[in-house]
């Protein structure tokens, strides 16, 4: 209970700087978290996601990986338009990357079902990682996500504003 309660604070909180910054900035265009159509981060992002990712969620470049199993062997989901990615927004992919939490939105995962990127990756790696994702998703699927995107615009700016302090 307590833990919970100290991630929905942080949450709060985080939605508090968002909000705060998007005030203080408002002739500021609005970055998105990922930088999905960023041809750099993307080809970072793919060449991790291969390394770290495509063993359990499968590759997503439509090329098979040598250590992936077959679909209906995987015991994770896939990251591609089938998969549920898109559902979240991308604050919480990183954090559910990261450590394995995100307050109410996610189950909390244990170590044995999905590792704990967060002493593997640094945080810019996890972004490339999740903007690859999102980079292989077709327009209509980038379109939904986005809209979950805008329901926490506020919690992705503060992520944002915590990543790439020098944008602010």
């Amino acid at each position: 209970m307590h833990k919970q309660t100290l991630a929905i604070a942080g949450v709060i909180g985080l939605g508090v700087i968002g909000t705060a910054g998007l005030l203080l900035w408002p002739d500021r265009p609005d970055p998105q978290l990922l930088a999905w159509n960023d041809a750099a981060t993307v080809a970072r992002g793919h060449v991790v996601y291969t390394r770290a990712c495509s063993t359990c969620h499968g590759p997503l470049d439509g090329g098979a990986s040598g250590s992936a199993p077959p679909p209906q062997e995987r015991t994770a989901p896939p990251h591609d338009a089938g998969g549920h990615t898109w559902q979240h927004p991308d604050y919480a992919l990183f954090q559910l990357t990261k450590s394995g939490e995100v307050a109410d939105l996610c189950r909390t995962l244990d170590a044995s079902g999905m590792p704990q990127f967060g002493d593997d990756l640094s945080d810019h790696q996890i972004i490339d990682v999740l903007s690859y994702i999102k980079s292989t998703w077709p327009v209509h699927i980038r379109v939904e996500q986005d809209a979950v995107n805008a329901l926490y615009a506020a919690q992705n700016a503060a992520f944002r504003a915590l990543l790439y302090p020098s944008d602010f």
